[in-house]
């Protein structure tokens, strides 16, 4: 690897990027872009060599995008081996994914030498980052990057973050009718998302474990793109869940992800997202929608916020939880906040009505640990089940009377 004359600093996230058996990244038309953080900015480094290359890991790029790329490191191996994982680099301008670096530098020049194909090496840390905690579907350890050299340009990576997370709150006194309305105006990328998103989240929050298996096998992988609509809103309802404080069904959710080969189930940008959610965290986007979503549904209609005309009505509130999501993807972010009220839906329910898996899905025998085992070619997949109940706009009205 021969001297680079400039070197961007970088910023490292503490979770872990996704195993790539295939490398199938999935489709282009979702692409990371990183905020800008003043507290990495600096001037370009002028270095005469780069890191020694004694412990050189090789690395590709699989995708360039306008703000940004994939790498792929390390060697590719068989589906059950170490195989290579799935980097993304971000510049700056729009999502911060919680996982890969963020290089507030990284411009068009910079990208502009890049394309499918090139070749990069990468220097490891002296020794991997460890989560401080973990759910069961996370690795124990990081490898994380010190140094990446390109042709024309290299990273050097100068501190590390732990990414935003979702926080737990009280969420006493839902309106029904509001929580209805806002879905209404959510654009999920499959028709019957809402449906697919109440089915589970109902055999969540009852601690159905076989109705789970169900529900799980419904939306992971469902639909196209590098983040299905099913994995968006599996997602959401995760967050959901942790949101809301409902401790048991998360877990119960973590255990049922657990046995999947995600990589073969899903694109490999997804699955980390969704064990991303899983374990609390988001992008800054979500973080904002969902705290918008607490002020508009906790808020009592008839006693709005005293200076507060934003909230005087309903249909007032519902730009600040719309505006963040309609800047994730082509329908992401609405496909995760379908998965997101599905679960608040399900909550305003009493257990009686509360829409359900339906019983013809559910497995003969008595529900035992979970064990899904979803293997899938390389194609996104989108289950043959047809729900019983229907919603276009992502949730059921049990309470809309």
């Amino acid at each position: 690897m021969r001297s680079r004359s400039v070197v961007l600093p970088a910023t490292a996230s503490l979770l872990p990027v996704p195993r790539i058996d295939a490398a199938r990244v999935g489709g282009a038309e979702h692409s990371p872009i990183a905020r800008d953080s003043a507290e990495a900015r600096q001037a370009p480094v002028e270095v005469r060599h780069a890191p020694s290359e004694a412990r050189l890991a090789p690395a590709e790029v699989v995708h360039v995008f306008a703000a940004g790329l994939y790498l792929a490191v390390g060697d590719s191996e068989g589906p059950r081996g170490p195989g290579r994982r799935l980097l993304p680099i971000m510049g700056p301008g729009a999502l911060l994914l919680p996982f890969g670096l963020s290089v507030p530098q990284l411009d068009s020049t910079h990208l502009a030498t890049l394309r499918a194909g090139t070749t990069a090496r990468v220097v490891p840390a002296v020794s991997p980052m460890r989560l401080g905690s973990h759910p069961p579907i996370f690795e124990d350890h990081v490898p994380s990057p010190r140094w990446i050299g390109f042709p024309d340009f290299a990273l050097h990576i100068v501190r590390t973050h732990r990414p935003l997370r979702v926080k737990t709150q009280l969420w006493k006194g839902l309106d029904p009718i509001t929580l209805v309305a806002l879905a209404g105006h959510l654009r999920p990328g499959l028709s019957d998302l809402g449906s697919r998103a109440g089915d589970l989240a109902s055999a969540l929050l009852d601690e159905d474990v076989a109705d789970t298996e169900a529900g799980v096998r419904a939306l992971i992988g469902a639909g196209p793109g590098s983040t299905p609509s099913g994995d968006d809103a599996l997602s959401g309802i995760a967050l959901a869940l942790r949101s809301t404080g409902r401790n048991r069904p998360l877990d119960l959710l973590s255990r049922t992800l657990e046995p999947i080969d995600l990589a073969q189930a899903t694109p490999a940008l997804s699955a980390a997202l969704i064990r991303a959610a899983v374990a609390g965290h988001c992008v800054p986007e979500v973080a904002a929608a969902v705290e918008a979503a607490h002020r508009l549904l906790t808020t009592p209609r008839r006693e709005p916020p005293p200076r507060s005309a934003a909230f005087a009505t309903p249909a007032a509130g519902f730009p600040a939880v719309l505006s963040p999501l309609d800047g994730i993807g082509h329908s992401s972010g609405h496909d995760l906040f379908t998965g997101f009220l599905a679960v608040l839906t399900a909550l305003t329910c009493s257990r009686s009505t509360r829409p359900g898996v339906s019983r013809s899905l559910s497995p003969s025998r008595p529900p035992t640990a979970a064990m899904i085992r979803i293997r899938g070619g390389d194609g996104p997949r989108t289950p043959t089940r047809t729900p019983i109940q229907h919603s276009s706009k992502g949730t059921h009205p049990c309470h809309a009377h």
